[in-house]
């Protein structure tokens, strides 16, 4: 068995002495500090939560954003080429319509200045007509006579004209 001495037991008075000595001063504000220690690393851990939930929001914004601006870009350049695409088709109605113009224009003169060489020849052709006639009659046609064979002779040219 264990002999218990004197010094024994005041060795063990001094230890639980010393043990609640330690309790009272040094581990309350041992524990104190530990539990400022775990709050102040739970609240940094909150606040890098909150902070990385915070930046994945603005992550999300900012990739809304970033679509929506490029819809936005995207709908402008479609209503540029659209718009390219209808000036580009106003003018080149536009053209059509000045080649248009244009064309019935010179069909006009050219029928024009072809009526009115087919007047000059019908009057040249009138003239030696009534040459060739006085000629072979040997006398003089009157005005009357030459108008008369002018009317005859056009009629006639109209006549194969209108068969041909």
């Amino acid at each position: 068995m264990v002999e218990l001495n004197g010094t024994l037991l005041i060795q063990i008075l001094n230890f639980v002495i010393l043990v609640a000595i330690l309790a009272k001063v040094a581990y309350g504000p041992m524990m104190k500090v530990l539990d400022d220690r775990k709050a102040r690393i739970q609240n940094d851990l909150n606040t890098a939560a909150s902070a990385r939930s915070d930046a994945k929001k603005l992550k999300e914004s900012y990739e809304a954003q970033l679509r929506d601006a490029q819809v936005r870009a995207q709908d402008i350049v479609n209503k540029a080429v659209k718009e390219a695409q209808a000036q580009a088709q106003v003018q080149m109605d536009e053209v059509r319509h000045a080649i248009a113009k244009e064309k019935d224009a010179a069909s006009r003169q050219i029928e024009q200045e072809r009526q009115d060489a087919l007047r000059e020849l019908k009057g040249q052709v009138a003239e030696l007509s009534c040459e060739i006639a006085s000629k072979i009659i040997g006398q003089h046609m009157t005005a009357a006579a030459n108008d008369r064979l002018v009317a005859d002779s056009l009629a006639k040219m109209d006549i194969r004209k209108a068969g041909k």
